[in-house]
């Protein structure tokens, strides 16, 4: 699991990082080791940005010593593995010249097989044994035979499978020139084509800018300013105000409930 540090020394680059443990396994002092750091420009650069301009200190090693450093070491040990393995992998395939190692062990096995049970067949002069013996050759045999079949199929599908996927990867390379050499045709004749579509959108600068948006949007290309611009310049209708001539509704006066009796109407009321 990897550990995000936040100190100071964690928040450095990673080849700072690297070559301060390299340092430290080396047994630079701690002395020298922050005065070289913190005269590394983007060491500094980093301190001022997220650490106010602080400079590193000996604490601040010594707190990478106990946490960060073993962290490094560890990675540093998987990583030279699996550097050493990828070395001697990549130098036993070229030393079987592109064949695999197990078709190669199988052929040795196949002749010290076959000068085994020579030897053991020679040396058996009784039928009933020496045919005992022969059988188990052969039981041996068959099933190394059976191997090596198995092996010839596998590198015959193998080899299938890789012409397989270079015919696919040649057929998608034409389609994608053929696709390619048709948008740039199209783009040739684009121009003709919007004057056309110009003249059926009505023609005069509004059937250009339409021409031209579709143009731009068949080709995938950045949409024209003016899209942007008309968009922007248009203005939502104001909401509808309450007509004032209009007077409000007459509300009845609460205050004339008081005595439970109702309102009397006045001398304007029509009812009156």
């Amino acid at each position: 699991m990897c550990i995000t540090h936040v100190g100071k020394i964690g928040r450095l680059l990673k080849y700072t990082r690297d070559e301060l443990g390299r340092r430290i396994e080396d047994g630079e002092p701690g002395k020298e080791l922050v005065k070289w750091l913190n005269g590394l420009p983007d060491v500094q650069e980093i301190l001022k940005e997220q650490f106010g301009g602080r400079s590193i200190t000996e604490q601040n090693l010594s707190e990478w010593k106990q946490t960060g450093h073993p962290e490094w070491l560890r990675h540093e040990e998987a990583r030279l593995l699996a550097s050493r393995l990828t070395e001697q992998s990549d130098d036993l395939n070229e030393a079987a010249d592109g064949q695999e190692i197990s078709d190669r062990f199988a052929s040795v096995l196949a002749v010290e097989l076959t000068r085994l049970a020579t030897a053991l067949l020679e040396k058996e002069t009784d039928p009933e044994k020496r045919w005992q013996r022969f059988r188990e050759a052969h039981r041996e045999l068959s099933q190394l035979r059976r191997d090596d079949h198995r092996a010839v199929r596998t590198l015959i599908e193998r080899e299938r499978w890789n012409r397989k996927t270079e015919c696919e990867e040649e057929e998608e390379e034409k389609r994608m020139k053929q696709e390619n050499k048709e948008r740039q045709m199209e783009m040739c004749f684009a121009s003709t084509h919007n004057r056309t579509m110009a003249k059926a959108f009505g023609g005069g600068k509004a059937g250009e800018k339409m021409a031209e948006l579709l143009y731009c949007i068949k080709f995938d290309l950045p949409l024209p300013d003016f899209i942007e611009s008309d968009f922007s310049g248009k203005t939502r209708p104001a909401p509808v105000k309450p007509n004032p001539t209009k007077s409000n509704l007459i509300q009845p006066n609460p205050t004339n409930f008081s005595n439970g009796h109702p309102p009397n109407a006045s001398s304007h009321d029509p009812a009156a």
